[in-house]
Parts: structure tokens; sequence; C-alpha cells
């Protein structure tokens, strides 16, 4: 996917996420070597073109680009700083089991361009590969940031250590609600328990849990509902596992995000 995306706002003006810390009060100083290839090989831009700059953090900056090295050196003048947009209310945390590389892959672009704020890769008792390295990681965090590009995203979504299924039950019903998709019996339909979450109080935060291609265990079910996460059902038709996250974020976003 190439590293750019068009504002529709200013039509003529592309959209880069960059380190918070190239930001001072009237300029923006940065070493990329991938964004200078960008912006020098690939779009040709140079002096006085104006690209929107993003911090990752919420605030986007329109730029005049002064200098533009090949090599990575991208120096230019800060004409505005306003607060980006492309956000839900929802800060919706998707803890992606880890299932073959280029279907995870996909389900993580796809969850970017939906919404979701962050992103747990979940090693699961039937997951078919193990927790990735650093080479991966950054591969993920690439397709993240070119993602929330593409799709116009205010903040860059965060891409969090891997965890065990049982450790990632713990970790969030700490702090907020979650819901685990499941295919058998006794499930509620995932529509009736947004409305519910929405007739108490519509939440902040949220949790999304799914299985790998082999779905998920009795045990890691009993374990769920143990930490109060709520199981729920996308219909009576068996999704793919990388499919079924996306049509949940999809519904989520549409009620309450």
């Amino acid at each position: 996917m190439p590293r750019r995306s068009r504002d529709t706002v200013q039509s003529n003006t592309y959209r880069f996420f960059v380190d918070p810390a190239a930001f001072d009060t009237e300029r923006v100083r940065l070493f990329d070597p991938e964004l200078g290839h960008q912006l020098a090989n690939v779009l040709r831009l140079g002096r006085g073109e104006r690209v929107v700059l993003l911090d990752g953090e919420g605030w986007q900056y329109t730029v005049m680009l002064e200098t533009v090295d090949r090599r990575g050196t991208v120096n230019g003048v800060i004409e505005s700083r306003e607060v980006a947009g492309g956000e839900p209310r929802l800060a919706l945390t998707v803890y992606l089991p880890l299932i073959r590389a280029e279907r995870f892959e996909w389900a993580l672009q796809k969850g970017v361009e939906l919404g979701a704020a962050a992103f747990v890769p979940t090693v699961c008792a039937r997951s078919i590969d193990a927790a990735p390295d650093e080479r991966r990681l950054a591969r993920w965090r690439r397709i993240i940031r070119e993602a929330a590009e593409q799709s116009r995203r205010g903040r860059l979504p965060r891409l969090a250590p891997s965890l065990t299924f049982n450790e990632a039950c713990t970790q969030f019903t700490l702090r907020s609600p979650a819901l685990l998709l499941w295919e058998g019996d006794n499930a509620t339909p995932l529509a009736g328990a947004l409305h519910a979450l929405r007739r108490d109080t519509s939440p902040a935060a949220l949790g999304i849990f799914s299985g790998p291609e082999g779905g998920l265990t009795n045990d890691e079910r009993q374990w769920a509902e143990r930490h109060g996460i709520m199981i729920v059902s996308l219909g009576p038709r068996t999704l793919r596992a990388e499919t079924a996250p996306i049509a949940a974020i999809a519904i989520i976003m549409y009620e309450i995000g």
C-alpha cells in the first residue's frame, strides 16, 4: 500500500503521521528516510508545496515544505495547527487472534479503516502462530500507519504487545466492558448486547475478542465469562477468523461509535 492519502477537505494535500517530537512552535524538522523517499522520489514534492503532518495524538499541522532530502531530512514551516478529525467517539480495543499472517494483516488494515483505537495480538489455545517478533511488529505498525493515513484518521491506532488469551481477558476488564464473539449456543445477539450497553450508559471504551481458525475453546469461553466478558453472537452463519472481528467492528461503530 502506498504511504499517502488525499485529504478530502484539502484535495491537493497529502497526509502523513510523523514523530510528535518533529514539531515546535513554528517549524517542523524531522529525519525519516521512508517519508523523504515518498515526498521526493514518489510524489516529487519540494520547496513551497504543502502537506498535512499528524502527530498521532490528535493534532494535524499544515506545513509548507522548505527542504526535502530524499535521504530523509524534511524541514518546513507550520502554517496552521488544528484538531484532527476522523476519530469515532468510542475507543475500541480489538483483541485480534494470531491467525495466518496474510489474514491477520488484512484484518489489522480493515480494523484501522473502520475506526479501532488499539489492537492486541492474542495467542489463543488453537492459534497456529506464535507471538510475533520485532520484525513482524514493525511491519504491523507500518500497516497501521498506512491504513490510518489512507482513511484520514486523526490519531494513530496503538499496537500493544501480544498477550495470551487469559492475560488479555484479565487486562481489559479491569477498565471497561468487553464482548467475546462465540459461535455456540447461549450467546446474546451482538445488536442486543450493544443496545443494552447504550441503555445503561454508552461506554467510552469497549473491547472485542474473537477466536482463531479453530475457534475458541470452552475453557477460554468460561474464563472470559468469569471475568465479566459478555458472550455475543454474529448470527447463525460461521464467519472466517479474519471476517468475524471486522464484521463486529463495523456493527459496533454503526451502533455506538
